[in-house]
């Protein structure tokens, strides 16, 4: 059997439906099954989802192969489950609430074929599901997920927008699976760090629904403040839990750049902003404690 031109990587905990709408997107692409698998990994799921993962290899035996990573519970380890069994010299990765283009796939690998790119990062459009039109909806998409802007300055994309020769993982290495958060930055470090040529891509876009409730953003804003730590510990790359910069107001320069939505004044998007990096630096500060008190998880 001839190897898949690209492997897409598809980690998955307890996201039915979301899981449903990428792999419908995922088995709609104009190209040949020959040309691309999807791995979908489930990370010890507790729902349906496992259901979704079955209907979907059965209808399309030929490019769905499913995947479990029981061992460690982070989108990190489900990730390099699937890097760990792809077949293709290509390897990309989809969260499991997004969709792309019906020309995703080719689009993905030709950009490979015509061009000497190691390391392909590309625009993520977020959208507000039906029905969910809240304030917090609107900041989502006046803030957006600016992917060239990580990839120019801080020489990393997300991995919801991702695309990675297979060789860059044998030179340094996969995902640190122990962080929470910001695994996608200390990745793209090393791949820097190693000389690998990165680059954005404008022309490929994938579709990501906008978190909708202040739940949803207070979720987040905790995760990636844990995560600051792990990165501060382990990699050097943020700032001590107790630095002042933590506790600064953003830059009203970096959150003009930023601002794509009109709906959403200025004068709201700042003091939202502030309030969630608040967040962030408080979850950071009681993590920090917590791992020298001995009462939380070792960093």
């Amino acid at each position: 059997m001839t190897d898949p031109a690209l492997s897409v990587v598809v980690p998955v905990y307890n996201d039915p439906q979301g899981l449903q709408e990428t792999l419908r997107s995922l088995t709609e692409q104009q190209c040949s099954t020959a040309r691309y698998e999807v791995l979908v990994v489930d990370n010890d799921s507790t729902d349906s989802t496992a259901d979704v993962i079955a209907a979907f290899k059965e209808r399309y035996p030929e490019i769905v192969v499913g995947l479990s990573e029981t061992a460690v519970q982070s989108s990190y380890a489900a990730r390099n489950t699937g890097i760990e069994h792809a077949r293709a010299d290509i390897i990309a990765f989809v969260d499991a609430d997004m969709t792309v283009e019906p020309t995703w796939v080719t689009d993905v690998r030709d950009t490979f074929e015509q061009s000497a790119v190691d390391y392909l990062g590309y625009e993520v459009e977020l959208y507000l599901p039906d029905g969910e039109r809240t304030i917090w909806g609107r900041y989502d998409l006046a803030t957006g997920l600016p992917v060239e802007h990580y990839l120019r300055t801080k020489r990393f994309a997300p991995t919801c927008a991702l695309a990675v020769q297979a060789t860059v993982f044998d030179d340094v290495g996969r995902f640190d699976e122990s962080l929470v958060s910001g695994g996608d930055k200390e990745f793209g470090r090393r791949v820097h760090d190693a000389g690998f040529e990165m680059r954005f891509e404008a022309g490929i876009t994938v579709r990501h629904p906008a978190r909708t409730t202040f739940e949803e953003h207070l979720q987040k804003a905790r995760r990636i403040g844990r995560g600051q730590v792990q990165l501060w510990d382990r990699h050097g790359l943020a700032p001590h839990p107790l630095s002042p910069t933590r506790w600064l107001p953003p830059s009203p320069r970096r959150i003009e750049s930023r601002h794509r939505d009109g709906e959403v004044t200025l004068v709201i998007l700042y003091p939202v902003m502030y309030l969630l990096k608040l967040v962030q630096t408080g979850s950071s500060v009681r993590a920090w404690l917590a791992s020298l008190n001995g009462t939380g998880p070792e960093l």
